[in-house]
């Protein structure tokens, strides 16, 4: 694959070896060379490419997603969503593969920095992997936790619709003490902790928006 090296400040200012390579370079003759890469797909599109990628190109797939709890107007509902929305990673040779790749339904384009291709590591995909549940589909189940001092929806009951602040909780009688503005005044009453979510409306909110963001090209 004629890889290039390129040595990188890492942390604490030390250089550190990144592996790239730039397509133009690669030679016909060169042995299969299995790696991870990082595909951009169109939006919500996920599960078409990765059924394409999968029975069609045999290619190996991951792509990671989270099961969480947001409040709706009736009620809780789960959500699924792919963790990384928009992206999931494949695993083929890119010298005979990134054509059937590249074109597959669903797939924009292989994450690129100018001409340069960056494989995934190894290390970064089997860490990604042992954070998945055995057995889950490649989901990820955010349980809501509710905490004293948390902001709470409450979602069930009579109080539907309302938001308040945890004081205390009972966990031997599975029911909480929350404040909320009730009828102009702040009253505490205890309410069922089935009936209550974070007021957090997905798992990644809080999460700084450029930290979210990717920065590649295609």
């Amino acid at each position: 694959m004629n890889p290039v090296i390129e040595l990188m400040a890492g942390p604490g200012g030390l250089p550190e070896q990144v592996l790239h390579f730039e397509p133009a370079m690669l030679l016909e003759s060169s042995p299969p060379d299995m790696r991870w890469f990082c595909l951009r797909v169109a939006p919500k599109q996920e599960h078409i490419a990765v059924a394409h990628l999968r029975k069609v190109y045999h290619v190996a797939v991951f792509c990671p997603r989270l099961r969480f709890q947001k409040a709706t107007r009736t009620g809780r509902r789960w959500y699924v969503e792919a963790l990384f929305p928009s992206y999931l990673f494949g695993r083929f040779d890119y010298l005979t593969q990134h054509r059937a790749v590249q074109y597959c339904p669903g797939v924009s384009t292989i994450v690129h920095f100018g001409s340069k291709i960056i494989p995934v590591p190894d290390l970064a995909i089997g860490e990604l992997q042992a954070a998945v549940p055995e057995g889950s589909g490649e989901t990820i189940t955010i349980q809501p936790e509710v905490r004293t001092g948390q902001e709470v929806q409450v979602v069930e009951g009579a109080f539907a619709g309302l938001r308040a602040v945890v004081t205390r909780i009972m966990p031997a009688r599975q029911r909480v003490a929350v404040l909320l503005e009730f009828l102009g005044r702040m009253s505490e009453t205890e309410i069922p902790i089935g009936n209550l979510l974070p007021a957090t409306r997905h798992p990644l909110e809080g999460v700084p928006h450029q930290a979210r963001q990717a920065h590649p090209k295609g």
